[in-house]
């Protein structure tokens, strides 16, 4: 949600010859906390942003939540 600061770490990335999907991967981790504080509805946090709604939520984060929502449940249960 923060353009500079993705385009900060991108670049971060980039210099230790890290791949995107190292970088997308640390991108979509602040997404994932929103997504755990609604409920784990990512489609409703991608709605109601405005530079959010005009893109489809994509697999591997839809797949990084199911993950992290599963293992806070474990944890629960553990």
């Amino acid at each position: 949600l923060d353009e500079e600061a993705s385009n900060a770490l991108r670049r971060a990335f980039k210099e230790r010859g890290e791949n995107v999907g190292s970088w997308r991967q640390a991108c979509y981790k602040p997404l994932v906390d929103i997504a755990c504080r609604h409920g784990w509805d990512i489609d409703a946090v991608f709605n109601a942003h405005p530079r959010l709604s005009i893109w489809y939520v994509p697999t591997k984060l839809r797949q990084l939540c199911h993950l992290e929502r599963n293992n806070a449940a474990a944890a629960l249960v553990g």
